[in-house]
């Protein structure tokens, strides 16, 4: 097994259970790949994981006691992962990556189809060991594989998309909550399905009245959209994928459901769009994939908010999500706030809404809280 030392007083962190050593933490390190045990500076053992010097995050723990990275290892964390998720229903996310303890694995479960994506050099390189015990551990009928992203890409890994295992549908059903999504797998975007907005979807239609407005823009496949229009509510769906739109527009179609669909980019559809609307969905794409690129997305944002403002109803919703790590809430709330006051709106925070347990959210691992909502509520005097 390889040894990898940290330097003085950045071991602390790895003790503290956040499983990442970069370039300029690491003193000593070997000069080849592989299974390695990371130790502090005073020779403290801290964690056994992966080092690879061409990675952009060279060491990566896999655990915090001593133990090989075998079949049996990752046979457990599948375990462990599959029994956090009893109760869930046929579709969520069973693998989390760093917050599940296997760092760059992603795995979307659709009943009996599993959907991955691999986003690190580590997880690649012990592929033939994780992998057989996902298959043991799910038994599932298929699985797709959906490498095509760009932090691969960062790691100077090639996509790979495509059939894995077994029997997997060119077009995968979706089922949620009685909805279904007829997704082509090639197409789609991530892992198909945006799984982690499924409570949000949910208080949605919740809270929608028929006769209702509802805008949803940076629909995908409308899933909002169709829980409104399922409420009685008329939905306008807006999104730049027409692939995605063609899915919603098959979905409305067997479920007997209307939503109304506007092909474009988000900023230019409304501004030629007229309200009001009572529900304002707002549900953009990962904007700020590096520190540096957070102040040019907030101005965007506060663009963004300031149309949708323009088309929210009297006491309608305003609903912001935001989906990387370097987008806080207090960023969502300033941008909000400068938007809200370029257009006289007054707002109240109605609610704040996280990631679903599915999507585990690591105390020690800040990086693992990605997703926020805040819905905002008009609120004239």
């Amino acid at each position: 097994m390889l040894r990898v030392l940290a330097k003085p007083g950045k071991g602390r962190k790895v003790q503290n259970f956040y499983p990442h050593l970069y370039r300029d933490e690491i003193a000593e390190a070997p000069e080849g790949a592989g299974v390695a045990e990371a130790y502090g500076a005073e020779g403290e053992f801290l964690a056994v994981g992966y080092y690879d010097p061409q990675s952009r995050i060279p060491f990566r723990a896999f655990r915090f006691d001593r133990g090989p990275l075998n079949r049996a290892f990752f046979l457990a964390r599948f375990e462990r992962a599959l029994a956090r998720r009893a109760g869930l229903g046929s579709a969520y996310r069973l693998v989390h990556g760093e917050a599940d303890g296997l760092p760059g694995l992603v795995v979307d479960r659709f009943g009996e189809i599993l959907v991955l994506q691999v986003r690190a050099r580590a997880m690649e390189a012990l592929r033939e060991v994780w992998f057989p015990a996902l298959l043991e551990a799910v038994r599932p009928k298929g699985v797709y594989e959906r490498s095509d992203l760009e932090a691969r890409r960062q790691e100077g890994l090639p996509d790979r998309t495509g059939p894995l295992f077994g029997e997997v549908p060119e077009v995968l059903e979706v089922e949620e909550d009685g909805l279904l999504f007829p997704i082509p797998l090639a197409l789609a975007q991530k892992t198909g399905f945006y799984l982690d907005q499924r409570e949000n979807r949910r208080l949605l239609e919740a809270m929608v009245r028929p006769g209702e407005r509802v805008l949803d823009v940076y629909s995908y496949v409308g899933a909002f959209a169709l829980r409104a229009a399922r409420k009685g509510a008329y939905a306008l769906a807006v999104d730049k994928d027409l692939e995605a739109l063609a899915v919603l527009d098959r979905a409305a179609l067997r479920m007997g459901l209307r939503v109304d669909i506007r092909h474009g980019e988000a900023l230019e559809v409304l501004r030629g769009l007229e309200g009001p609307f009572h529900h304002v969905l707002l549900d953009p794409p990962t904007l700020v994939k590096r520190p540096e690129e957070l102040p040019a997305m907030k101005r965007h944002l506060v663009d963004l908010v300031r149309l949708a403002l323009r088309l929210l109803a009297p006491e309608g919703y305003l609903w912001l999500s935001a989906c990387s790590y370097y987008l806080r809430l207090e960023d969502l709330l300033e941008v909000a706030r400068r938007a809200a006051g370029d257009e006289r709106r007054r707002l109240r925070v109605h609610r704040v809404t996280y990631q679903p347990q599915d999507h585990p959210w690591s105390l020690h691992i800040p990086e693992s809280l990605y997703l926020k909502t805040l819905i905002l509520q008009d609120d004239p005097l």
